[in-house]
């Protein structure tokens, strides 16, 4: 926030930008001849606000907002005051008027569209090497990763979960195959019966179930 100071400052150089270029030139060799005051026009025979050494220099104008602004800076407005001006004061007014003198700089449109559409390719440029710099450190990282996937194809083959999956597969396989075949193929291969079995007739005991009594009394006789 600006402080009072600052605002008379600022107000005074408003006042200086409105005054005509003859004016402020003038003004600037009349602080240099004349004793500068504040607080009225004049006061002694060389005594003189800025506006009248302006007007001693051949810078005539009218007084526009300027004496105001002058006062308010020096903190004399509104109080009767008429004093001499400090060199403080005298210096800053003079740095304010060679300052509203200085030519504008020039506008060109075109130019200024120039400069930003390079700032931005020179952006743009500086991203591109830092996303490729950072895809390079990312790349060194992972080449001995991507040499083992290199091996394989590519692919990253977990042997463990394959060979889990083939004895599954094995163990329904052989339930399937038990299923099928029952247990007739236990008897084939385990039991030695004598030529003579199976000559009698039987008669099961429960139903078309297969009587174990019956097959044992033949097998001790």
């Amino acid at each position: 926030m600006a402080t009072p100071r600052e605002e008379a400052r600022a107000e005074l150089r408003r006042s200086i930008d409105v005054l005509s270029e003859r004016t402020r030139k003038a003004m600037l060799v009349g602080l240099g001849n004349n004793t500068v005051i504040t607080g009225a026009f004049a006061a002694s025979r060389n005594g003189a606000c800025p506006m009248m050494a302006a007007h001693r220099e051949g810078g005539r104008t009218s007084c526009c907002t300027f004496p105001e602004a002058w006062d308010r800076f020096t903190g004399v407005y509104g109080r009767h005051i008429v004093r001499e001006a400090t060199q403080y004061e005298v210096q800053i007014l003079c740095e304010e008027i060679e300052a509203s003198l200085q030519p504008l700089p020039r506008v060109d449109p075109l130019a200024d569209a120039i400069a930003e559409h390079q700032a931005m390719v020179e952006a743009r440029r500086h991203e591109a090497i830092a996303e490729q710099e950072t895809a390079l450190e990312q790349e060194a990282a992972a080449e001995p990763r991507r040499r083992r996937l290199r091996i394989t194809g590519g692919l990253q083959v977990d042997l463990a979960e394959a060979i889990d999956e083939h004895k599954s597969t094995a163990r329904r396989r052989r339930s399937r195959e038990a299923d099928n075949l029952g247990i007739d193929w236990l008897f084939e291969q385990t039991l030695v019966l004598p030529d003579d079995f199976g000559g009698g007739q039987a008669t099961p005991r429960r139903g078309s179930e297969f009587d174990f009594d019956d097959a044992e009394a033949q097998l001790t006789r």
